[in-house]
Formats: structure tokens, sequence, C-alpha cells
């Protein structure tokens, strides 16, 4: 497992260099904002479901750790287009079954 995951690690490491400086108090209260929201996600019950908010959530900690303000923007872009999906998926399940208005 290590000879797979090292090789992927530099590759990305490659890209990963601290550029846009962001500031550490805002930055820690929105990340773990949408690190908590993701983690509510990775609960659904679909099979592979967990799957791109692990992938967002990995990149965004990268993106942390590695002080890179252009790697969380796109972290953080990636999780909220996720929580846009889900949240859908779920209005769509509360609206048939009838305990929202359906959005037609």
């Amino acid at each position: 497992m290590v000879r797979r995951i090292v090789p992927a690690l530099r590759w990305l490491e490659r890209f990963i260099r601290p550029r846009w400086v962001t500031p550490s108090e805002t930055t820690k209260r929105v990340v773990g904002t949408v690190a908590l929201l993701l983690g509510g996600a990775l609960l659904a019950p679909v099979p592979l479901s967990n799957v791109p908010p692990a992938l967002a959530i990995a990149l965004i900690a990268f993106a942390y750790l590695e002080e890179d303000g252009v790697l969380l923007c796109a972290g953080l872009a990636a999780a909220v287009a996720m929580l846009v999906v889900a949240a859908a998926a779920v209005w769509e399940t509360l609206s048939t079954t009838g305990m929202v208005p359906g959005l037609l």
C-alpha cells in the first residue's frame, strides 16, 4: 500500500506550495465547518457515495497543512458543490415522501 501511495503523494506535492496566505482564525472556522458538513455527508447509506466527500476532505487537509490558499479555494469549491448535490438529493427524497413541497 505504501508503494502505491508514496508516488502519488510525491506527484501531488510538486503542485502544492505555500501561496495565497489566508488569515488563520477565519480559515480555521470555515475549514472546520465545511469538514463537519462533509463528515455528515459521509453517513449516506448509498454505496460509494462517501468517496467524493472523503477526497474533498483530504484535498482540504493537504491545502490547509501546506498553507496553499489556491488549493484550499479549489477544495472548498469542490466541497460546496458536493454539499449542494447532497442537499438536492435530500430535498428530493423528502419531497417524494410528502414532507416538503416538490420543486415542480
